[in-house]
């Protein structure tokens, strides 16, 4: 055997072996910075979610208490409500023709389903405590001879936290299901940026909706 080619073949392994750990290590390398990373992007992440919900005002006049004449049920519905705002995001107009959906900002469950609540409850207190059915009504003969019919197209706040309701209203005589009474009601509330003065100025302009209402039944009982 020739001990030249012996060495050459020797020093030729090692080149090889060499540079395949050169390479490996490379590899190594590589797979580490990967599953660091990987291990920043899947750590878990604190959830910033707020959620909030409307709430009846606490006091306020009682409409009722002006006369002896007052409602002392009356039906709630149905009420509807723009599919935009069905929604548990708060939703900003921040344009005539453009509305922003809060990513961080929500409601504590869709925004129509506290609406009726609520309405329902301010409603109670301006007429002094009258009982206030909800749609749907079940039964022959309900508990109340008239019922509030509502269409909602507009319940957001703006981009200045002002809260803006814009709704469609009537008064109906449950015996014959005819209408009594319809108006609209254009209401604007001033009110602060953030989330939480935004959920109190809505829950302000559902009050003034429901005094507005219970203005107009305890005038329709008086005639």
């Amino acid at each position: 055997m020739n001990p030249g080619k012996l060495l050459t073949g020797t020093r030729s392994r090692r080149s090889t072996t060499a540079a395949t750990r050169t390479v490996f290590g490379w590899y190594t390398a590589a797979i580490v910075v990967l599953c660091a990373g990987c291990s920043n992007v899947l750590a878990p992440r604190p959830d910033t979610t707020r959620f909030f919900i409307l709430s009846a005002v606490a006091a306020g006049p009682n409409v009722a208490a002006s006369g002896s004449a007052a409602a002392t049920a009356v039906g709630l519905g149905p009420i509807s409500f723009p599919q935009y705002l069905a929604r548990n995001e708060m939703v900003t107009r921040t344009a005539d023709n453009r509305i922003q959906f809060s990513a961080r900002n929500r409601w504590a469950e869709p925004l129509d389903i506290t609406f009726r609540r609520v309405l329902a409850e301010d409603l109670s207190r301006a007429l002094g405590g009258a009982s206030v059915t909800e749609f749907p009504f079940f039964g022959a003969a309900p508990p109340f001879t008239m019922r509030v019919q509502v269409t909602i197209n507009r319940f957001e706040t703006d981009s200045r936290g002002t809260a803006h309701l814009s709704a469609l209203w009537n008064v109906i005589e449950v015996a014959n299901n005819r209408v009594l009474y319809a108006t609209s009601s254009e209401i604007e509330v001033a009110g602060a940026a953030g989330a939480a003065a935004r959920a109190a100025t809505l829950s302000q302009a559902a009050a003034q909706f429901a005094y507005q209402i219970a203005a107009e039944l305890v005038s329709l009982e008086r005639r």
